[in-house]
């Protein structure tokens, strides 16, 4: 047999092989049908090309049309239908017995192949995947540890910080306490618009220094101890309305401050007049 004639009954059986793949036999017709066929190709001694069948089985196995299992069935359909034959005398299909032996052997050896490389396949990207996804989780468990060592340093240095500025607030508030028992003391025996007045700035001093200090606390820690306002920014604004003025500003956001300052300086001014008028009088 010529090499063209062999390369063209070589295609031929691919062909074959691609038809066995798709689809189950459903009855003896369609067998027997095939097993002719074959008879055809095999005919005139001619001998199949066992390096071309692995290339043909991987593209079954990647096809979606295509099925390994299907081929296997077939074959095995086949192969009996054909020993049927070579067994019971018909000798229908004695020329081509051995060779389409040797083919199915050839085949379920490719076909075995294929299996146990895509196996080996289908294990290597599971192990990929479970390598990308344990990769992932430990960049993510990085990132969180380096966030929260950050977060710990800044805690403790937050934390020093308050404990810092609370110390200061108790030392500033009893040394204020110690001033205005001896300011009073030294002063006891005074005018008693004098010894108010003493009192009303030494209260206005304590309390501004402390609110001051609190309010540090609280930038320190990144918590607020204004009031809340309409908006974020405390511009005020609801449809046409103006933003707030500045001393509105405050006195929205830190009212128990403006009105404690505005009830001393109310004090104060009386104070001061009352103690005018009785110096008049006098």
């Amino acid at each position: 047999m010529l090499a063209e004639e062999r390369q063209k009954r070589q295609e031929n059986l691919i062909d074959k092989i691609q038809v066995l793949s798709k689809n189950l036999f459903e009855n003896e017709t369609e067998i027997r049908r095939m097993a002719l066929k074959l008879k055809e190709v095999y005919s005139s001694d001619f001998r199949h090309s066992y390096s071309e069948f692995f290339p043909a089985i991987l593209d079954i196995n990647q096809s979606s049309d295509g099925n390994l299992d299907f081929l296997a069935e077939n074959l095995e359909r086949l192969r009996n239908y054909v020993e049927e034959d070579f067994i019971t005398g018909k000798n229908e299909f004695t020329e081509m017995h051995k060779s389409f032996d040797k083919l199915c052997d050839h085949l379920n050896l490719e076909i075995s192949r294929v299996r146990y490389s895509s196996q080996n396949d289908e294990k290597t990207n599971d192990l990929s995947r479970r390598l990308e996804t344990a990769r992932e989780e430990m960049n993510t468990s990085t990132k969180k540890l380096s966030k929260a060592s950050k977060k710990a340093e800044s805690i403790q240095t937050e934390l020093i910080s308050v404990v810092s500025v609370f110390s200061a607030i108790v030392i500033s508030f009893s040394g204020s306490l110690s001033f205005i028992g001896s300011a009073i003391n030294g002063i006891r025996d005074t005018y008693i618009c004098k010894m108010i007045l003493t009192l009303l700035i030494c209260g206005f001093i304590l309390f501004n220094t402390t609110f001051l200090l609190m309010y540090l606390v609280g930038k320190i820690i990144g918590r607020s101890i204004l009031a809340d306002c309409e908006s974020e920014k405390c511009d005020c604004k609801n449809g046409e309305k103006p933003k707030c003025a500045e001393l509105k500003k405050i006195r929205k956001r830190l009212p128990y401050v403006f009105y404690f300052n505005i009830v001393i300086i109310l004090f104060t001014i009386i104070d001061i007049l009352v103690w005018l008028g009785d110096k008049e009088l006098f």
